[in-house]
């Protein structure tokens, strides 16, 4: 049995000494230690041994150490009430005494005799305390066990192993204000390590196993506090019940846990319990004020509340508050302090600016530290980008820890971390602080942080953004509104990245899967399908030809070859649009390689044009792209979405843990590579425009899926990318002389998600989700996440409203790719239809069935949002899939909109939609003055009392490309419909007296609408 009284158990590392495993696995993070200690300890604890009445001797305490010293543990035991009675102020004599009634088995009084015997010698031995910590962790005392270290490193601060140990605790437990304080104090004593660093720079999610906080409170049932481990895991996971649940409890026994307190309003806000929210902060305790948690979650009230300024103000707060939630800090307040610029003018550009740049920097650092882990934690070069990035945040005590420790790493010539310490080195003093004034700080006299400026105790009702959806009326069942009938129509099409994807060893470049979309390529008014195909060796032309799928009356027909479009590449995703304003739509084919660029020659054929848009021997891996006018020269640019740089995701792999068998590896473990944009010019070329248009992020991303079109209410495109593991980013037109770009996803509350966190980010349904007028994005990730419900809330501002919508708890063990918002029973309401499956086969264990998920519809009432279920019929909604790019198109033009779904084991599906008997009205665009494709536009229908918008989009999201039309679903009404349309350039035109159940054309500046 491990005992914290064995001689060799002077430090808490040393009492679990004995544990192989964790010799293989080293971690100073005290929460791993707790369960080492946990299970070797298995006392009996709180047992008490009688003993008989011993027999006086002249020496009781002479005695006990004769006895223990001989192994007489019965006349020790004997001597106890003696040694208590006559040595109760020697600290030995306690100690002594504690060491016997624990080998009697009574652990309790044991923890109480150490921790009297290091109050009795003023905490002076570091040894003693830490043992006494043992002790009481043994017996569940978790917090009484740090109260103790806590009185030991006050009455003596230059006991560093002994703050490092309560440091570790009050990071584990999540009490994170004092933890920062001994954080910053170890660092700049030069007490640190690697786990210290880690834990204390750009901290994100909790990643530390709860389960020995919890075994804490089975020990010691009398205090539930160790269940706030638990309770951040569970609001981690967006499981906000049973965070809530079990925060209630701990606050029921500790109503000052400040801590748990700080936590359950970030619940309720999560949760949208705004009434409990309120009665929460008026009731706040004393001292709550220090806990950044505290502030995010009044600030999340006020913005409820539609209070943008006090919003502001308590963000603003927050990020006073501490580290451990300065990235969720200072995202909020960059998309709030936006949104308040429009309205408030104490709110300048260079607040705004100077808040979005702290705000990147942060993130910026998260991620490289993220990268830096996922990686192994070897390399120099992203040690010395880190320091930087430290650097240029003015924590230059910080920045030199980190170069310190970089320099440990194994060499690399191409880093001089030793000079870049030096140059810090140099610039520290004693007197210089911790932090170091920053351009933010000029603004922190402005009148709209300051909370004393606002009511905070006035009684405004909270005013989420008004929903106009209505009831889902029952009668227009979901049930069956679509069938797989690929095969009967002749669509046989089986690409994929790689003839082995059914068995263990799939490589990262194998896992995202092929995509395709829908262009009526010879304008004989039935949408044909395209397909990219892979397989082969990435840069190369080896791969399975690319498929073209002509539509004949709804059933199809391989063109590929006489069309020569079956192109060879490595083939990921494909963008439809009319790149030469002939009206025929052409093709931007991405591969990992050179892209393919087909032009439509208008006779059934195509010629590629990839020499215009790719350099010469080009390993670029391009994955999704868009064709739109983003400079409003009415010529339509193209938009390359790229992934990781190199070859290193081919020929990199990652073994798994105890085989040989190599798995994909993590995306962070290659460097990004930034999309591109190509400018269109005049005789039909294009430029590569991304540095002449300063298209350059702070924090370089992963793309995966993309959007552009008309998402804010400013004139013009904008584009958002949705990119893996890293924030995503929305690209807006900027600069007053020239055309330029800016990057203002996190300002625009895109880039992350509600708890400041970059996800593995996929595909992008978009859509007026909610029925208000405006865009909505729904956003596929990773498993372990929840596809994020972005609501706009006017004024170009989104918000992760997905908990609020009832959309988290579905999607949180499955991995999300494509995803498209269809009204597939026409009767106005959108519903959001995402396809599901893993990256491989040993993503979790042995599991195959994991591998393979359920495809998933969603559906609305009113403003919840419910999982519908027997929507799929027949064998392929019963069954699992490998599911990739998901994409639209009207097939056979019955007015019911399909979906056509790629796969990695199977062959692509034809989801027809089956008629509901609802009315329908569909519309084309076609641009003059503006881009002929006129993306950017948007289309408002209207009839009887009701409104709707749909977008014209390209990109699409997931690899893939939709058909072009816009359709409105329109319920039992069967008459006439009124159209407006607000042109890319702003021109508004409106038609009359359309009648439904047809699909429509409009043509810019004509009177007259056309049959489509």
């Amino acid at each position: 049995m491990t005992s914290p009284f064995r001689s060799s158990s002077s430090t808490f590392a040393s009492s679990v000494s004995g544990k192989a495993w964790l010799r293989a696995k080293p971690c100073r993070s005290c929460i791993v230690l707790l369960a080492c200690l946990v299970l070797s300890i298995g006392c009996n604890s709180g047992t008490k041994q009688e003993t008989a009445q011993p027999d006086v001797p002249a020496n009781p305490l002479g005695t006990m150490k004769l006895s223990i010293k001989t192994g007489d543990w019965q006349r020790a035991s004997e001597m106890v009430s003696l040694v208590k009675e006559q040595n109760s102020d020697d600290p030995d004599a306690m100690a002594l005494v504690a060491r016997v009634v624990h080998h009697g088995g009574d652990a309790n009084q044991a923890a109480e005799l150490l921790r009297k015997s290091c109050q009795l010698e003023g905490y002076r031995s570091e040894a003693r305390v830490r043992q006494a910590m043992i002790a009481m962790v043994e017996v569940g005392r978790l917090y009484d066990g740090m109260e103790l270290l806590r009185a030991a490193v006050d009455k003596h601060p230059e006991q560093h192993e002994t703050k490092r140990w309560l440091y570790d605790f009050y990071v584990g437990t999540e009490n994170h204000s004092p933890a920062e304080s001994l954080g910053e104090q170890l660092i700049r004593d030069r007490k640190f390590d690697e786990e210290l660093l880690l834990s204390f720079t750009a901290p994100g999610k909790r990643s530390l196993d709860e389960k020995p906080l919890d075994a804490m409170v089975e020990r010691y049932p009398d205090d539930r506090r160790p269940l706030l481990g638990t309770a951040k895991a569970f609001f981690d996971d967006s499981d906000y019940e049973q965070s809530i649940e079990l925060l209630r409890s701990i606050l029921e026994q500790f109503p000052q846990h400040l801590p748990s307190y700080a936590l359950l309003g970030r619940a309720y806000a999560a949760k949208g319990m705004w009434s409990e929210l309120e009665a929460w902060e008026e009731n706040a305790p004393d001292g709550i004020s220090q806990f950044a948690a505290y502030w995010i979650a009044r600030g999340d009230l006020a913005r409820s509340r539609d209070d943008a300024a006090a919003a502001v103000a308590m963000y603003w707060q927050a990020t006073r508050s501490g580290r451990f939630y300065e990235s969720l800090a200072w995202s909020r307040l960059a998309t709030t302090a936006e949104q308040l610029s429009q309205s408030d003018e104490r709110v300048t550009d260079e607040m705004v600016d100077a808040i979005r740049s702290h705000s990147v920097a942060i993130a910026r650092l998260e991620q490289l530290k993220d990268r830096f882990v996922r990686t192994g934690r070897v390399s120099r070069s992203m040690v010395s980008e880190i320091v930087d990035a430290i650097d240029a945040l003015g924590r230059p005590w910080e920045a030199e820890a980190w170069a310190a420790f970089g320099m440990t790493l194994p060499e690399d010539d191409s880093v001089d971390l030793d000079a870049q310490r030096a140059k810090i080195v140099n610039s520290l003093a004693g007197s210089t602080p911790w932090q170091l004034p920053q351009p933010i700080d000029e603004f922190q006299q402005n009148e709209v942080l300051a909370i004393s400026t606002h009511d905070m105790t006035a009684a405004k009702q909270p005013a989420l953004p008004t929903d106009q959806s209505t009831t889902t009326d029952e009668s227009l069942t979901l049930a069956g509104a679509l069938k797989n009938e690929a095969a009967e129509r002749g669509l046989i099409v089986d690409l994929h990245t790689s003839e082995t994807l059914d068995t263990p060893g799939i490589s990262l470049h194998e896992t995202l899967g092929c995509g395709g979309g829908t262009i009526d390529f010879d304008l004989d008014g039935w949408s044909d399908l395209y397909f990219v195909g892979a397989g082969g060796m990435p840069a190369k032309k080896d791969s399975q030809a690319n498929q073209l799928m002509r539509n004949l009356s709804g059933h199809f027909a391989d063109v590929s070859q006489v069309s020569r479009t079956d192109d060879r590449g490595f083939g990921q995703g494909v963008a439809v649009g009319d790149v030469n304003a002939d009206g025929f739509p052409d093709l931007l084919v991405l591969n990992y390689g050179q892209n393919a660029l087909l032009i439509n020659r208008g006779d059934g054929t195509f010629a590629d044009h990839g020499n215009t848009i790719n350099a010469p021997d080009d390993i670029s891996w391009s994955t999704s792209g868009a064709i739109a006018d983003l400079n409003g020269d009415a010529l339509p640019e193209l938009i390359v979405v790229n992934y990781c740089a190199g070859l290193g995701p081919v020929t990199d792999g990652c073994p798994m843990a105890g085989t040989t068998t190599e798995r994909s590896c993590t995306p962070t473990k290659f460097p990004a590579l930034r999309d591109q944009f190509f400018e269109a010019q005049p005789d039909g070329g294009f430029v590569d425009s991304t540095e002449q248009w300063n298209a350059n992020p702070s924090v370089p991303g992963r793309g995966l899926g993309i959007v552009v079109g008309s998402l804010d209410d400013q004139p013009g495109n904008e584009v958002l990318v949705a990119n893996d593991m890293t924030e995503n980013h929305f690209w807006q037109r900027s600069g007053a002389e020239s055309f330029s770009l800016a990057e203002s996803g996190i300002l625009r509350g895109l880039g992350v998600d509600d708890r400041s966190v970059a996800q593995g980010s996929m595909g992008i349904a978009t859509g007026d989700l909610d029925g208000d007028g405006d865009i909505d994005f729904y956003v596929t990730n990773f498993d372990g996440e929840y596809n994020t419900f972005h609501q706009n809330w006017g004024g170009g501002i989104w918000q992760d409203d997905t908990a609020r919508r009832n959309l988290v708890a579905d999607t949180v063990p499955l991995v999300g790719f494509g995803s498209e918002a269809m009204d597939l029973n026409n009767d106005g309401s959108l519903e959001l239809v995402v396809t599901n499956g893993h990256v491989d086969l040993f993503s979790r264990g042995e599991e195959k069935a994991m591998y393979a998920q359920p495809m998933q519809v969603f559906s609305r009432n009113g403003s919840q949002w419910r999982q519908a279920d027997g929507v799929i019929a027949g064998s392929y909604g019963q069954n699992p899939h490998v599911g990739r790019a998901l994409w639209t198109i009207d097939a056979n033009h019955d007015g019911a909109l399909d979906a056509v779904v790629t796969h990695q084991t199977e062959a692509a599906a034809l989801l027809m939609g089956q008629p509901s008997g609802s009315h329908w009205i569909s519309i084309r665009l076609v641009g003059v003055t503006d881009e002929r494709d006129a993306i950017g536009a948007v289309v408002t229908l209207r009839y009887a009392d009701r409104t709707q918008t749909q977008f014209v989009l390209s990109g699409d999201g997931y690899l893939c490309s939709n058909e072009r039309s816009v359709r409105f679903g329109l319920g039992e009404y069967s008459g006439d419909c009124t159209v407006s349309v607000t042109w890319p350039g702003g021109d508004i035109q409106t038609w009359q007296n359309l009648s439904p159940n047809q699909p429509w054309i409009l043509t810019q500046g004509q009177a007259d609408a056309s049959d489509g």
